[in-house]
């Protein structure tokens, strides 16, 4: 939606800024303004953006109307824009309902207000640097509640170990075991216990911090949406407004009606703004207490007599920074790719780059990047990337991952397909894997399946589904294999 194929004298498709009213001249308007509108511009509105009047009966209306008009197309874009807020608030406990993730929802409602927003933007250029702010606020809110999962289920596993070893402790006869040690055992299990507890306490403030994160982004998605909506019914009325003053009917009212819209997508931009500063602020408040959380825990360890606490935490913060350097580098990369490509026409090659340094715990560094590339006008997609395994400076494994992906015409629908090889230490090709998926940015709906085969030609698969209201994350269609009966019911 919202795909103009050109742009007019005055900046159409472009976000220049100016109210152009008078700059679109009779003689040629390109398509999206008045001879051949894009959904979501005038002719086809956006998913939300409700009916108005048309351009042409709009044309012909006074010049105060007109700006009456675009008045109250701001208050009805308004009460739109929270209907709108509300039905994907609906659809994420839709979700939750059905067994999925309400967070999740995050990712399919972005996806529709990205593509709205673009759409708004044909008329409205405010509504370009709208969509640029929505790339960059769109995180993946099922990762990151994964990611929390896993930290809840760790400290809950240090806690019961800790309970579990002082119950044993406290359950020793004390006739069988009269010795003097007895007290110095019991009191290092106790500084023991304290040091796990920090641990526990620190690993549940992690999921904590991760999960305020993902319901900030889907309270911001909902927000997107709303937004979105009330930009695309401002874009109708401001076409119109186009429209009228490009075929010289109503030319001195168009001109103020189109410059009002113009005013309330400027002010629809700075509220943008400060919704996605309070987001960036929520995720630094969450960066921050991990970094702090890990100073104190260290801390709280080192005094309960883990002498080597704070040295490890220092180390660790070293070793991450090569990490962070090389994801704040991404970050900033993508960040002019998503400015640059705001529009949605794939104005540059480059869409996406992807930058790693990461070290896990046998201390293996994963080291590469990949780059996404697209075709002039965003129909064509390629990914390809490189990793490779480095453990003290020997080449300890590597993958290559390509993926191919076709947008049809006006970008309602796309699929995808690709495939990844990896060889071990011994240059051994040890896992073969594909993907498919089929994707609607506007519609929010995306499904992916990867298959897998091991070293020993064992088959694994997985999938995800992400809509407004129906989500899963690694699933599978395989048939699991029933659970081992115990060691006395095997005849072993």
């Amino acid at each position: 939606m919202g795909n103009g194929t050109g742009d007019g004298p005055g900046g159409q498709g472009s976000d220049t800024g100016g109210a152009q009213g008078p700059g679109r001249s009779a003689g040629g308007q390109s398509p999206g303004s008045a001879g051949g509108q894009s959904p979501g511009a005038t002719g086809g509105q956006s998913p939300g953006a409700g009916s108005g009047p048309s351009p042409a009966s709009e044309a012909h209306l006074p010049a105060s109307q007109r700006t009456e008009t675009a008045n109250a197309g701001g208050s009805k874009g308004i009460k739109q824009g929270v209907g709108a807020g509300a039905l994907g608030g609906l659809g994420a406990l839709i979700a939750g309902a059905s067994g999925g993730s309400v967070v999740g929802t995050h990712e399919s409602l972005m996806s529709i207000a990205t593509a709205m927003a673009q759409g708004a933007g044909i008329d409205l250029p405010p509504a370009l640097m709208v969509t640029f702010l929505y790339k960059q606020s769109t995180g993946k809110t099922t990762k990151l509640e994964k990611a929390a999962q896993t930290w809840d289920e760790a400290a809950k596993q240090l806690t019961e170990a800790v309970q579990q070893l002082n119950r044993l402790v406290r359950e020793i006869p004390g006739e069988a075991w009269t010795m003097d040690d007895r007290p110095l055992y019991e009191s290092a299990v106790q500084d023991f216990s304290a040091q796990v507890d920090a641990l526990s306490a620190y690993l549940d403030a992690v999921q904590i911090s991760i999960m305020v994160v993902a319901w900030a982004l889907f309270t911001y998605s909902v927000f997107a949406m709303g937004m979105a909506v009330y930009l695309d019914a401002l874009a109708i009325i401001a076409a119109a407004a186009l429209l009228a003053s490009a075929t010289g009917i109503g030319a001195l009212g168009g001109g103020p009606a189109y410059a009002q819209c113009l005013a309330l997508a400027g002010t629809g931009l700075t509220i943008t703004a400060v919704a996605t500063g309070i987001l960036a602020t929520a995720g630094t408040i969450a960066a921050a207490t991990m970094g702090a959380g890990a100073l104190m825990t260290a801390n709280s360890q080192e005094n309960n007599g883990a002498t080597g606490a704070f040295d490890a935490f220092q180390k660790g913060v070293a070793t991450g920074a090569a990490g962070a350097a090389a994801n704040l580098a991404q970050a900033g990369v993508n960040s002019g790719l998503n400015f640059l490509n705001r529009s949605g026409k794939g104005m540059f090659p480059a869409a996406e780059l992807d930058f790693d340094a990461d070290r896990d715990i046998d201390k293996t560094w994963n080291v590469g990047g990949g780059a996404k590339l697209t075709t002039p006008g965003g129909m064509g997609e390629f990914e390809g990337g490189y990793h490779a395994k480095i453990r003290n400076g020997e080449v300890q494994g590597q993958e290559v991952e390509g993926k191919i992906k076709g947008t049809t015409p006006g970008g309602m629908a796309s699929g995808s397909l690709g495939g990844k090889l990896e060889w071990d230490e011994n240059e051994k090709l040890k896992n073969k894997s594909f993907n498919a998926g089929v994707e609607s940015g506007p519609l929010g709906s995306k499904a992916e399946y990867e298959g897998n085969w091991d070293d020993q030609n064992k088959y694994s698969d997985k999938y995800n589904i992400n809509t407004p209201g129906f989500n899963r994350t690694d699933g599978s269609i395989q048939k699991k294999a029933d659970d081992q009966p115990p060691p006395w019911e095997q005849n072993l």
